[in-house]
């Protein structure tokens, strides 16, 4: 008689830095997918779409997303260039959580104030790139500690306006947090300024500066630690990839 013996599970190996930026990339790939579907609207001899025609494209594609299971996001949608359309100087086509609430600012001055002079809007813009902003404080939608993935849309060589996604840190908890501890126990995600994104230090809130801006650092393989707490430590920043994101693990 013989016996059966069932294969030994494996562990899974452990994450790679370069594995925490895998989240922040696939939102982007999905944000660059609806733009062939919004660039015609930008493309004709005219003066641009109204705002009716670019919430009629925007509103099914950000509602799609928002009702993803794999991406817990707050909002989504389209946000216009200045003057980019024909009957508003600004316009949000934005979409807030499980309610699908669209949100519109009500004057012209106070919606150009809320978004024009904000990173997640003015890196994209002025760059021509795709960015990561916060966390921050969202005072414009939500009130909530918040991630904002934009990419600009562009035509004819002029941006008209980003494409983005809104995700509460919370929620990015739950998602990169095994990952992070996979990483080190310690490990934490950082923004492009070393301030923290989410850490597997329960200690460290997210917003936090933590290294300093890595990106001009002599040595990102060691960094001094900022705080009383980390005087004469250092920890070693490893990007993810091209994101303005980076894993700080302590050395």
């Amino acid at each position: 008689m013989s016996i059966s013996r069932s294969e030994p599970v494996q562990p899974s190996p452990p994450a790679l830095p370069v594995d925490l930026g895998t989240f922040f990339r696939e939102l982007l790939e999905i944000l660059q997918d609806w733009k062939p579907r919004l660039q015609p609207l930008f493309s004709g001899p005219g003066p641009g779409p109204s705002c009716r025609e670019v919430d009629a494209v925007a509103e099914p594609l950000t509602i799609a997303l928002l009702q993803r299971t794999d991406y817990p996001l707050a909002g989504g949608g389209f946000v216009a260039a200045h003057n980019a359309l024909s009957d508003a100087p600004w316009h949000m086509a934005w979409w807030q959580g499980r309610s699908k609430e669209i949100q519109v600012l009500s004057s012209v001055e106070s919606m150009g104030e809320a978004y024009s002079r904000r990173e997640w809007f003015t890196v994209p813009v002025e760059t021509g790139a795709s960015h990561v902003t916060g966390p921050y404080v969202d005072f414009i939608c939500t009130d909530e500690y918040t991630v904002t993935l934009t990419s600009p849309l562009t035509v004819g060589g002029k941006v008209v306006g980003v494409v983005g996604a809104d995700v509460f840190v919370e929620s990015l908890e739950e998602v990169l947090l095994p990952d992070l501890r996979s990483v080190h126990p310690e490990a934490s995600l950082v923004n492009r300024v070393g301030r923290v994104v989410v850490s597997a230090d329960p200690q460290l809130a997210a917003g936090r500066l933590l290294v300093g801006d890595w990106r001009q650092a002599v040595d990102p393989a060691r960094m001094e630690l900022r705080g009383p707490e980390y005087t004469g430590r250092f920890a070693a920043v490893h990007p993810c990839g091209s994101l303005p994101l980076a894993v700080v693990v302590p050395l």
